[in-house]
């Protein structure tokens, strides 16, 4: 885990808690009670969120679950199963809206295209469509010969 996050010398991170003591990642977390745990995992989101990268906070959960499985119950596993689906629910919702959206948007796209396209047509090449007693002639003699 130190080489995803760095090691004890790799400098402050942010500031921790109150006291404008910068932690470092070697530093011990004293947790005492619910809110104890919910401020730093609030602080840990946050420091997440303000990177973005997927794969070190897939590392840090999978981390954090692994070195927590002799504290977590059935019913705690469960519980956190749950609010993985549920985000995971909740994130295949948000790509089918964008597919439909986009799929919506390039039939616009392809119906202005077209149009634009045979507005030029029409304005290189003239835009009669009519035909004289000259294209019968023609395609009888096609119909002969060929």
């Amino acid at each position: 885990a130190d080489d995803l996050f760095g090691g004890v010398d790799s400098g402050p991170k942010g500031s921790f808690g109150g006291t404008g003591k910068a932690m470092q990642s070697g530093d011990k977390v004293v947790l005492k009670d619910l809110k104890d745990h919910l401020r730093h995992a609030k602080k840990v989101g946050e420091c997440i969120q303000g990177h973005g990268k997927v794969n070190l906070c897939a590392a840090f959960l999978k981390e954090v679950i692994q070195q927590s499985k002799d504290v977590l119950d059935d019913d705690a596993i469960t519980d956190i199963i749950k609010s993985c689906n549920v985000i995971k629910n909740e994130k295949v919702q948000q790509s089918k809206r964008k597919v439909k959206g986009q799929a919506q948007k390039s039939k616009k796209a392809d119906k202005s295209a077209k149009k634009k396209a045979m507005d030029i047509h029409a304005d290189v090449f003239g835009d009669n469509d009519n035909y004289d007693e000259y294209d019968d002639m023609g395609g009888a003699y096609e119909d002969d010969f060929f």
